[in-house]
């Protein structure tokens, strides 16, 4: 038996986000979907995989990310999806944890494209630290380029600050957060 009493719901839910995505898109696809945990694993069969993993499993992500976002929206309390298409993501993870192991557990260095993964505290705490740095100094911040994700986690982080606003800049996945002071009305 399931785990989640709402897992059947959730798994409905998915299907159908997906296929209207892919039908628009003009994809073909066939969804599995099962419980991991306090996870749910979506496997995806296509012949269009390329298309959908994208340049370095971006589109994947950003699928993936989409799908989160609109089964969060309609509950709060939905597990959070995961997903692969042709085992690709397994792949990737195996491939970067035998990276990991040859390397004797040492990062290897970025190349570009690479964005660092933050956890939320952390981005939360570089958010309030470039704040108080405006607010000091009176100069605008850029932070270091990130992605969609991690900028998100940025402005949110200052929304409601009275005396700061935050920009996204720069052209492609990979942007730059500008904090800056509100000018005054």
């Amino acid at each position: 038996m399931s785990e989640n009493p709402k897992f059947n719901e959730y798994k409905d839910q998915i299907i159908r986000m997906l296929a209207t995505m892919f039908d628009y898109l003009g994809l073909d696809g066939e969804f599995k979907v099962e419980e991991k945990g306090a996870k749910i694993a979506v496997r995806i069969t296509s012949s269009d995989a390329g298309r959908v993993i994208g340049r370095k499993g971006q589109t994947l992500e950003s699928l993936q990310l989409l799908v989160n976002r609109m089964l969060f929206k309609s509950d709060e309390q939905a597990p959070m999806v995961i997903m692969d298409i042709d085992g690709y993501a397994d792949n990737e993870r195996e491939r970067r944890a035998a990276r990991r192991s040859e390397d004797g557990g040492e990062r290897r260095p970025r190349r570009n494209g690479d964005a660092p993964r933050s956890s939320v505290a952390q981005l939360e705490a570089q958010a309030q630290d470039a704040a108080k740095e405006v607010k000091r100094w009176g100069e605008p911040v850029k932070l270091p380029e990130m992605n969609a994700h991690d900028r998100r986690i940025i402005h949110i982080t200052l929304k409601d600050d009275p005396e700061v606003t935050t920009e996204s800049i720069g052209d492609g996945a990979m942007k730059k957060v500008v904090i800056s002071l509100k000018k005054a009305e």
